[in-house]
């Protein structure tokens, strides 16, 4: 259950997704969309909450494997709203049936057009969000005219400062050598590929330290921590444990 809510926590789109979902779900149930408000309200709710719950899930794993960088979003969406709208037709109708309605097949067509507004409801609010939150530009004029900044200089930290880069959701934190650090919304994978040129090493999947900002190591149990200056305790995992020996890392206080 834990590494499924830390999943959940960590795939792109949380929370954006799940609040524009439960935002249409609202919608659609206090409006009756597509032809629902002949069901009483609590049949309707639960249709509603059901077939938007599972829509979510499903954008959140389609987002999970598709999105890598801030230019995937845009493609990722579009090709989800038809990838992810084709089995909703019988989605729909299961549903149904799981709130204790009895329907009737009907005309094919109208069922694939329900099944697209539904996702064009859901598609808008992903949008609206991403677009909100910044997740989602469009237009290429920005791009051109101010060039993106690299992590540390929207953390204003120099080079020479840097001590350690530790991974937190979809946030990178930034430790300086004095003690301060910077907590700064960016991907790991994409601050590891700009500190490849310095001398440091990754030493969990998370985490990243500087050569030279490393004052000693305790062991806990099984597992080795590194101190930073300021006292802070940053996890090597067994896998990056090699690397972190040879370097001489390991030495006690």
């Amino acid at each position: 259950m834990k590494r499924a809510l830390g999943f959940v926590k960590r795939a792109p789109g949380f929370p954006m997704l799940w609040i524009g979902g439960l935002t249409a779900a609202g919608i659609m149930i206090v409006t009756g969309g597509f032809g629902t408000i002949a069901m009483p309200l609590g049949q309707r709710s639960l249709f509603w909450a059901l077939l938007m719950g599972w829509s979510c899930i499903k954008w959140q794993l389609w987002f999970a494997a598709t999105v890598r960088k801030h230019s995937d979003w845009f493609w990722a969406a579009m090709l989800g709203a038809i990838i992810l709208c084709l089995p909703l037709p019988l989605e729909i109708r299961l549903f149904v049936r799981m709130v204790g309605i009895e329907a009737e097949v009907g005309d094919p067509f109208g069922t694939w057009g329900r099944a697209l507004a539904i996702g064009a409801v859901v598609f808008g609010a992903i949008l609206l969000m991403l677009f909100a939150t910044g997740h989602l530009r469009f237009g290429r004029r920005k791009a051109r005219t101010a060039p993106a900044e690299g992590l540390l200089e929207r953390a204003r930290v120099a080079a020479e400062t840097l001590a350690a880069i530790e991974a937190e959701d979809h946030y990178c934190r930034v430790r300086r050598r004095d003690g301060s650090d910077a907590l700064i919304h960016y991907r790991f994978g994409d601050a590891l590929a700009e500190v490849t040129g310095f001398d440091g090493q990754q030493v969990h999947r998370g985490a990243w330290i500087a050569q030279g900002a490393v004052a000693g190591a305790v062991r806990e149990g099984r597992r080795w921590h590194l101190l930073l200056g300021d006292g802070t305790k940053v996890a090597v995992s067994a896998t990056h444990l090699p690397q972190v020996r040879a370097r001489g890392w390991l030495r006690g206080r």
